[in-house]
């Protein structure tokens, strides 16, 4: 995975396809952890349509329902 710098991810990715992702696959992977953890704290404030899709994420996480794999 390429370096992307935290300040930049927004541009680069967009978070909010990843996280549907996750919650469609039921799996994350190390990297893309990192990378919706770096989101998190970019400076780019997530959109409210993001901010849904991050709860239901979080809920699923919550619940067990994804699994963090290699």
């Amino acid at each position: 995975m390429a370096h992307v710098p935290a300040t930049n991810i927004r541009s680069a990715i967009n978070i909010g396809q990843i996280m549907r992702q996750v919650i469609v696959s039921g799996k994350i992977t190390r990297a893309g952890e990192l990378v919706f953890l770096r989101a998190m704290v970019a400076e780019d404030p997530l959109t409210p349509e993001d901010l849904t899709t991050l709860r239901q994420l979080m809920q699923r996480l919550d619940m067990g329902l994804i699994k963090v794999v290699e």
